[in-house]
């Protein structure tokens, strides 16, 4: 992420801007591709790593916090994909969306969250990284 000063952010909000739609739907998408971006970072991929990876054991309190971030993922791709893939992946989401609402029982959260590991990576592995 990139700082911007209060002088310089004054200099590029005074600037004139263009108020077509077609300029405002380019950056409207490029805008949506930034936010969802940010939602699949470095940290996701090590999560995925840590919960399928070929070493793969989570302890019981890195599950909890590999499901939570799991879950703000998911919140942040329910709202951009309707924008950035199609045809939409009904399926892949709905799996993500249901996965991503269950709480289960200490005993089986190691299960959970390695449905919710291949929820995210199916997800993923649709929109590939030159795909949006």
């Amino acid at each position: 992420m990139v700082a911007v000063t209060a002088d310089v952010a004054a200099q590029l909000l005074s600037r004139p801007s263009s108020n077509d739609h077609e300029t405002l739907g380019v950056l409207l998408a490029g805008l949506r591709r930034s936010l969802a971006h940010e939602a699949i970072d470095d940290e996701l991929y090590d999560d995925l790593e840590a919960v399928l990876g070929e070493h793969a054991h989570p302890a019981p309190g890195e599950i909890v916090d590999i499901a939570g971030r799991f879950r703000e993922a998911t919140t942040t791709l329910v709202q951009f994909v309707p924008h950035l893939m199609s045809p939409y992946p009904l399926d892949e989401i709905q799996c993500l969306i249901q996965v991503s609402a269950e709480h289960p029982r200490p005993d089986g959260a190691h299960g959970h969250l390695r449905r919710f590991a291949l929820a995210v990576l199916a997800l993923l592995d649709l929109m590939g990284d030159d795909g949006w």
